[in-house]
Parts: C-alpha cells; structure tokens; sequence
C-alpha cells in the first residue's frame, strides 16, 4: 500500500506558503508555543537579573522552531 503525501504548502521562491488548512494549523501550533516560550524566557531572564541577555531566549526557542517547520513544510509541499 502506497501512502500519498497531502500536500499542505506551496514551494515560492526560496519559502513555503500554506495552500491547506492543515499548513495552516501546521503553523500555528508552532509559532504559538515557540513565541510563548520566548516571551516567558525573556520574562524569567530579566527576573532573575539578567536583563541583558534576555535576546538569548529569542535564538534559543526560533531555531529549533524553524527548522522543524521548514522540515513539515518541505515534507508536505
């Protein structure tokens, strides 16, 4: 038995745009908790008196975000 794969993003360009509703929520459940987590991060960092290396929260939660969602959207495209 042959699974085909459903195509959720549209490769333009060097990027994936969302053709489906499932790239949609594809990317909502990432950028969702990734930008939470950056937030709590850089709120927990300037609590705890490091106020200038809150930007390291940024680094820490995109990267792993983005390519994880590169990776779904090179799959589904």
């Amino acid at each position: 038995m042959i699974l085909k794969h459903e195509i959720w993003f549209e490769k333009v360009g060097l990027s994936y745009i969302p053709c489906h509703w499932k790239g949609f929520a594809v990317m909502g459940a990432v950028i969702l908790p990734t930008l939470c987590a950056t937030f709590v991060g850089q709120w927990a960092l300037d609590r705890f008196g490091y106020g200038s290396v809150d930007w390291l929260a940024f680094p820490i939660f995109f990267i792993p975000a983005l390519v994880s969602l590169l990776g779904i959207a090179k799959r589904h495209s």
